[in-house]
């Protein structure tokens, strides 16, 4: 604006008829001179441009704003990092409980190793005495059998052959389980005709008071299973249902569901049964509710 009024004037033209512009007022003040005379930021009309401003007075505002943010993340950073710890302080304890409980399983289980191996101990001795007497007996000279004795000595002995090689092969089938070496071979099985075989083998076992039942559906029905392993099964459940059924019946059979499509196999005696009490522990490992049966 000056240097065109100066160009006007050079030109000719009279002052007087150069209008008069006013400025806009502007206030400055410079910061050491208003800490000099104690004037403060608030005081000054509105506005103002002061010089020489210290950092942290001109950026007050994004300081504060940085500064919470700050404390946010600290804050934030901390309570992830209790949070982790007490994470982990909790998964200790539960690992530390699982470990307490697994050596808890642990010994309870060798303890009932333990008892297993002295009743199986038990078992095995019980036919070989008798293998042993019956042969020496049959074998004396000193002893005048009638050929009805020898031949029930005979049965004996041949019972108690087949009793200790059963007992033998349950204790190579436990090491196996144990080892992890358990094998099977699954295999379409016509599961009437299974049922079947295993009832024909096991009716002239049974004693004279107990009968044996077979209970199959009409229409056969396959199934994927290991032969030898399902008739190893329903065996020993048969076998155990023998030990402590005096008389009556004892059914073996099996049914179709078709609400869960499952097919369950059922072996149902008149036995002695087992006490509510101890239905929850028939199957755990190495357990006998009865420790006079075989």
């Amino acid at each position: 604006c000056v240097a065109k009024t100066a160009t006007h004037i050079l030109k000719g033209t009279s002052p007087d008829q150069i209008p008069i512009t006013v400025s806009p007022k502007v206030y400055a003040f410079d910061w050491k001179e208003m800490q000099r005379f104690n004037i403060k930021i608030e005081d000054l009309p509105e506005g103002s441009i002061i010089y020489n401003l210290p950092f942290e007075i001109r950026y007050k505002t994004y300081l504060i704003i940085a500064g919470i943010l700050f404390l946010i993340a600290v804050t934030y950073t901390i309570m992830r990092l209790v949070y982790m710890y007490l994470r982990e302080s909790e998964r200790k304890k539960l690992a530390q409980l699982r470990l307490v409980e697994a050596k808890e399983r642990a010994e309870e289980a060798n303890k009932m190793k333990s008892a297993f191996l002295a009743n199986m101990s038990h078992e095995i001795r019980t036919p070989l005495n008798a293998i042993v007497g019956f042969s020496n007996i049959i074998a004396s000279n000193e002893v005048e059998l009638e050929i009805e004795e020898k031949v029930e000595f005979v049965r004996l002995i041949n019972n108690n052959c087949d009793l200790l090689l059963k007992l033998i092969n349950d204790i190579l089938d436990l090491s196996r389980i144990e080892s992890g070496r358990m094998e099977f071979t699954f295999t379409r099985q016509n599961l009437t005709t299974l049922i079947n075989d295993i009832y024909q083998t096991h009716q002239l076992l049974l004693p004279d008071e107990v009968k044996l039942i077979q209970e199959t559906p009409e229409a056969p029905i396959f199934i994927e299973t290991d032969r030898h392993r399902l008739t190893q099964v329903i065996t020993n459940l048969i076998n155990n249902a023998v030990k402590f059924t005096q008389k009556g019946y004892i059914k073996l059979g099996y049914k179709y569901s078709e609400a869960d499509s499952s097919v369950y196999i059922t072996i149902e005696d008149t036995g002695i049964g087992i006490p509510k009490e101890k239905q929850k522990a028939i199957f755990e490992r190495f357990n006998k509710l009865d420790e006079f049966a075989q």
